[in-house]
């Protein structure tokens, strides 16, 4: 993890809807960063399907849907799309929890990693080493 990021959408269709935009901003922030390999990691196997299939080209979320598509082509030399249980996810409720109760509709975005994203990243290597 290089980068970290929150914040609140007033406007949303549904949690596919959050869950794209998320994904956006994430790989907009790695394009702009200068990485060239990206794995995006969701707990929405949706978003997987929308990625490597036409059929949300259409849907009213078909233009996110399209876009992301591009920036992972044109931006990246290598770019994949994982789908990781939520209990594996701890880190992106963490975020999704932290941007719901910030008090400012503003995006955060953090230069370093906080302090309780590292403690989870660091828990669940640990518990990932246990098995």
């Amino acid at each position: 993890m290089i980068l970290a990021g929150s914040g609140k959408e007033p406007f949303l269709f549904d949690a596919f809807h959050a869950e794209l935009l998320g994904c956006l901003a994430a790989v907009k922030s790695a394009a702009h960063l200068g990485l060239h390999r990206i794995i995006l990691e969701t707990d929405a196997s949706l978003v997987k399907t929308a990625l490597e299939g036409d059929e949300y080209r259409l849907s009213a979320l078909g233009g996110i849907v399209t876009e992301l598509r591009l920036l992972l082509m044109s931006e990246f030399v290598d770019a994949r799309v994982e789908v990781c249980p939520r209990s594996c996810n701890k880190v992106a409720d963490a975020l999704v929890a932290f941007g719901c109760k910030y008090p400012s509709d503003d995006p955060i975005t953090w230069e370093t990693v906080p302090r309780f994203v590292e403690d989870l990243v660091t828990r669940d290597l640990a518990e990932s080493n246990e098995y």
